[in-house]
């Protein structure tokens, strides 16, 4: 069998290996789970760099998202059968052909996704979804954030979306406008622009153009017609973040998801906006605290808005984990378009 493994930290591309290895039996409560394919996610490569080391034991086989078949079981376990095709949740090790996993933390899959759309149905649909559930759109919503027959809420906040040309920020956005809210989209780079084609947004704002960065907290609030922001969605962080905190209405929420730019937020940004909330949002947190329900609820509901389109992701290529170190550096080619998978078989 093969497996991805990483024995130092370091940059992706220099420091994933390809090697064969024996994958154990699975003990009490445990499956066997064959990988069919896996996403190269920037959760994967900010833990590869390692900048958790303090929670991250070498050697480890990266991997946070991926779908597979149950293989085999272990004694006690009656919810899952061989054959059944899941996603092998609550840790990592997505890129090898095979893992065993905790029973409990493998989620069965809707049987009308697509091996490529169960792929990617996990750590983008979900956060984008429990972020727009807990910050922004009331419950009594609909479609991203309440039940399909609910009534469409009447009134939303005003909302910033930052890195709105990535894959998670598109499908935020659809999220959005299924909700008839219109944010403002924040992007990093002209071409940025193009990706918003077709989703409906109150401004689009560049961060490349110096007039706007060095003026991003009034430019913000005048594309949104002169009314502060209520919430921003970040997974920027860095100066940029801190900004987009500053643009806020007093009483507002920086939901902080990401870290595209590698830098924390400001240090003083507490004191000096402490009219505001900010958030350190991970997905990681809340499926390890979330009941069984709640999690298996929010999981369906994410893998229907990816069936429908609105959480869907666009594959730009997939490799044999043979090839990860291609994979690894066609993620970080600029202007990609789509996610890179890994092929298990």
């Amino acid at each position: 069998m093969l497996r991805c493994v990483v024995r130092t930290f370091g940059p992706a591309a220099d420091v994933v290996a390809t090697e064969t290895y024996d994958p154990p039996r699975p003990g009490p409560g445990e499956v066997s789970v064959r990988m069919l394919l896996a996403s190269v996610n920037p959760s994967d490569l900010v833990t590869i760099s390692g900048a958790y080391a303090s929670r991250t034991a070498l050697p480890f086989v990266p991997g946070f998202e991926g779908v597979g078949v149950v293989e085999a079981t272990g004694p006690g376990v009656r919810e899952l059968a061989a054959g059944q095709r899941v996603l092998p949740l609550g840790s990592a090790g997505a890129w090898q052909q095979v893992k065993v996993a905790e029973a409990r933390w493998c989620l069965p899959v809707l049987p009308l996704l697509t091996d490529e759309q169960a792929a990617t149905s996990y750590i983008n649909p979900l956060t984008a979804l429990l972020m727009l559930r807990q910050y922004v759109i009331p419950a009594g919503g609909r479609g991203a954030a309440g039940a399909a027959d609910a009534p469409r809420v009447t009134e939303a906040p005003g909302v910033v979306v930052n890195a709105a040309a990535s894959a998670i920020g598109r499908m935020t956005i659809r999220m959005l406008n299924r909700e008839g809210v219109e944010p403002v989209a924040v992007v990093r780079h002209p071409r940025g622009r193009e990706r918003l084609a077709g989703l409906r947004t109150a401004a689009v704002l560049c961060t490349s153009d110096t007039a706007v960065r060095e003026a991003l907290p009034a430019v913000v609030r005048e594309a949104a017609g002169g009314r502060p922001p209520a919430v921003v969605l970040d997974a920027v962080g860095g100066p940029e973040g801190g900004d987009l905190a500053r643009a806020l209405a007093p009483g507002g929420t920086l939901v902080h998801y990401g870290l595209l730019s590698g830098r924390p937020l400001p240090a003083a940004l507490a004191a000096e906006r402490p009219d505001v909330r900010i958030v350190l949002f991970r997905l990681r947190d809340w499926v390890h605290t979330a009941e069984a329900a709640p999690l298996a609820d929010a999981f369906a509901r994410a893998q229907h808005l990816v069936a429908d389109g609105t959480a869907a992701t666009s594959v730009a290529h997939v490799l044999p984990l043979l090839d990860v170190r291609e994979a690894l550096r066609r993620e970080a080619a600029p202007g990609r378009t789509g996610k890179i998978l890994l092929h298990a078989g």
